[in-house]
């Protein structure tokens, strides 16, 4: 079974960037071979977002403020692919939309090929924020007692 769409975003967003780097390389690699030409529909620009978020007590939603993010719109054949990246990086936001429109079509012969990479990025982030949680963890003070947790 191949990956959601939201487990091929975290592990591009969030993982190793030379990934999604090596997707469009293929990808524009394989115009002499006859695939299908990259279009850009809405060249990469930075807009403005506003980050929502929920307070903890009541769990009523509120605007924290607001977050530059950059934003780009692709077509590769009959596929659109959407890139967004908090911050200002414009090739970024190309290449998740190149790695989004290919990567969501189903006749294509990448969502296949870069499945096995995608879940190994997807563990390699799952074990960097379980390193992350375990050193939280272990500054855990009871305050009952005033003894720290192991």
């Amino acid at each position: 079974m191949t990956l959601r769409r939201y487990e091929r975003t975290r592990a591009l967003v969030e993982g190793d960037p030379a990934l999604a780097r090596a997707i469009v390389h293929e990808v524009e690699g394989r115009r002499d071979e006859g695939a299908r030409e990259v279009t850009v529909v809405d060249e990469p620009r930075e807009e403005l977002v506003m980050v929502q978020v929920r307070e903890t007590a009541q769990g009523t939603l509120f605007y924290l403020g607001e977050a530059l993010m950059t934003s780009c719109r692709v077509r590769v054949g009959g596929h659109v692919g959407r890139g967004m990246i908090l911050g200002s990086d414009s090739r970024r936001a190309y290449e998740l939309a190149v790695a989004d429109a290919v990567l969501s079509a189903e006749d294509g012969p990448w969502a296949a090929a870069w499945d096995q990479a995608l879940r190994e990025e997807l563990a390699r982030i799952d074990a960097r924020e379980a390193a992350a949680a375990a050193r939280v963890a272990c500054t855990k003070v009871d305050f009952s007692t005033m003894r720290v947790e192991a």
